[in-house]
C-alpha cells in the first residue's frame, strides 16, 4: 500500500448560498411540466433533447432520455434529420427518478457511448437543508487491460460535518468526504478534511489518498507502487492544484450570484 497526501486551499462556498441555490434547483424542477414527453421549464421553454418516456414526471419510476451531440431534430412532419451511418451517435443518457421529496432526491443515471457504459446513482438527503450527498457507480470499458475495464466507485459528503469543520477548525470524527474507487488490478481510498485558511477566507483542504493492490495481483501491485510513489505523489499535487485553480476561477462568479440571478441564468442557458 502507498500513502499520498497534499493540502490546497479553496475559495469558501457559503452554506446559505448552497441552501438558496438548491432551492432554486428543486423550485425549478417543480415547477416544470411535461406536455407530449416534453419537458418544459416554468417559463414555457423547452428543455432540449429531454424526453419523459415512462412514468409521471418527477414520481418515483419516472424516466428520461436524452441524446448528448447525437441526432439532429426531425423536421416539422417528425421525420429525423439525415445522418451519415458513419457518424458518432453521441451519448444516449437516461435519468430514472428513484425518489423526489423534501426528505430525500435520488436519481439514477446510465450512460452509454461508444466505447463505455456508466451506471450510476446519486441521493441527497435533506435537499432543503442538505445533509448528505453520495454517489455510487460502476462502468464497463472496451478496448482496456481486463483488470481495469470494470472500475466501481462510491463517495459520501456529509456538509454539515464539511461546513462545520472549514468553519470552526474543529476536527470532525471521520473525513466528511470519502471516496473509494476499485477494479480487478486495486483500489484507492481519498479521505478529504477541511478547515480554516489561516492567511484568508478560503479552505484550507487535507487529502490523503491510499493506493493498494488487489486479489492475485497485490504483491506485483506492492512493488510497483512503492517503485512508483514518488511520482505518484507528483500526480496527484498536479491533480489537485489544478483542480483548486479552476475551482478558485469559478466558484467565487458562482457565489457571487443571488437566487434570482442564479434562476435567470439557468432559464437563459435552457
Amino acid at each position: 500500500m502507498v500513502s499520498l497526501s497534499h493540502t490546497m486551499v479553496l475559495a469558501p462556498v457559503p452554506h446559505a448560498w448552497l441552501v438558496d441555490t438548491l432551492a432554486v434547483l428543486m423550485g425549478l424542477a417543480e415547477s416544470s411540466r411535461v406536455e407530449a414527453r416534453r419537458v418544459l421549464l416554468p417559463d414555457g421553454q423547452v428543455l432540449p433533447d429531454v424526453r419523459l418516456t415512462e412514468g409521471r414526471h418527477l414520481r418515483p419510476g419516472a424516466v428520461y432520455d436524452m441524446v448528448l451531440d447525437g441526432e439532429e431534430e426531425g423536421d416539422g412532419d417528425g421525420n429525423a434529420g439525415e445522418k451519415s451511418a458513419s457518424e458518432d451517435p453521441g451519448e444516449s443518457v437516461r435519468v430514472t427518478v428513484g425518489k423526489w421529496d423534501r426528505r430525500t432526491v435520488r436519481l439514477g443515471v446510465a450512460v452509454s457511448g461508444a466505447n463505455a457504459v456508466l451506471e450510476g446513482e446519486g441521493t441527497l438527503r435533506g435537499p432543503d437543508r442538505p445533509r448528505v450527498a453520495e454517489i455510487s457507480g460502476r462502468a464497463r470499458i472496451e478496448g482496456v487491460w481486463s483488470a481495469l475495464s470494470r472500475p466501481a466507485g462510491r463517495a459520501q459528503l456529509r456538509l454539515d460535518d464539511w461546513w462545520t469543520a472549514s468553519d470552526t477548525g474543529r476536527a470532525p470524527r471521520s473525513a466528511p468526504l470519502q471516496a473509494r474507487l476499485e477494479c480487478g488490478a486495486a483500489w484507492a481510498e481519498l479521505r478529504a478534511v477541511p478547515g480554516p485558511c489561516p492567511v484568508d477566507e478560503g479552505w484550507e483542504v487535507a487529502v490523503t489518498v491510499r493506493i493498494r493492490g488487489r486479489r492475485l495481483l497485490r504483491p506485483v501491485a506492492a512493488i510497483a507502487l512503492r517503485l512508483s510513489r514518488r511520482r505518484l505523489q507528483r500526480a496527484l499535487t498536479e491533480a489537485l492544484e489544478n483542480l483548486a485553480t479552476h475551482w478558485n476561477t469559478e466558484v467565487p462568479r458562482l457565489t457571487a450570484m443571488g437566487p434570482d440571478d442564479i434562476r435567470r441564468k439557468i432559464l437563459s442557458a435552457a
